[in-house]
């Protein structure tokens, strides 16, 4: 099948939606205007007044998919996100090339537990630098705050589904399902869509390019002022 990849100035037709329940930070608007300003072929929505996030996400894709000129992938991202411009056009870019499901790795927003995503079991062996190399990690789930979804994988998903009241599918509603170790396990919204995704047939993929933020609320200790931050450096994730 043919995409509309487009070409590096350019970029693919899309469309953006912010989900955001109440408000976006201002490094996420920046992160927003910056995309837009340099990405014509960009269209853009925001969700909010939802705190049900997979029901949001659900009628965001639905949408989506009932607007043909949304172009050929669905880009998410959260109101706590942050990214350099261009890192959104990249994982469309790469999501189309693949015909698979293409996501950023970020932080969790806590310390010492890792990025928002799982890799695929027994699939990924190395080391792989986050925010400078480009590079695609086999995963079973990346997290929805930095996603981009071909219209192809979506209509595919969407057959399978019922319409619910309010006009939309359940895309990402989580659901019971037991784990390989025999353990039933009851998912996230991201895990719940990337189980789907694989069902459907499709490939789910963590890029290592982008450099995200995660951005959140720390309360700062005596402890903090007395030490100095880390330098800023690329991060290596070894599986």
């Amino acid at each position: 099948m043919q995409f509309r990849v487009g070409d590096a100035a350019v970029g693919p037709k899309a469309t953006l939606w912010l989900c955001a329940y109440s408000g976006v930070s201002l490094p996420t608007h920046n992160s927003i205007i910056k995309e837009l300003t340099s990405w014509p072929n960009l269209s853009y929505h925001d969700k909010g007044g939802d705190a049900n996030i997979d029901r949001a996400r659900s009628k965001v894709a639905s949408w989506f998919l009932a607007d043909e000129d949304g172009g050929d992938v669905l880009l998410m991202v959260d109101s706590d996100q942050a990214w350099e411009v261009g890192d959104l056009k990249h994982i469309a870019k790469r999501a189309l090339e693949h015909e698979a499901v293409v996501g950023g790795v970020y932080p969790k927003r806590i310390f010492g537990q890792g990025p928002a995503m799982r890799v695929l079991k027994g699939k990924v062996k190395g080391k792989f630098v986050v925010g400078k190399d480009d590079l695609m990690i086999p995963a079973e789930f990346v997290g929805t705050g930095f996603i981009a979804i071909p219209r192809t994988i979506l209509t595919k998903i969407g057959d399978g589904l019922p319409e619910v009241a309010g006009g939309y599918k359940p895309f990402f509603m989580p659901e019971v399902w037991k784990r390989h170790d025999g353990v039933l396990e009851y998912p996230t919204d991201d895990a719940a869509f990337g189980h789907r995704v694989t069902n459907a047939g499709f490939k789910v993929f963590a890029n290592t390019y982008p450099k995200l933020t995660h951005i959140g609320d720390y309360e700062f200790r005596m402890l903090d002022a007395m030490n100095e931050l880390p330098e800023d450096r690329h991060v290596t994730l070894t599986f």
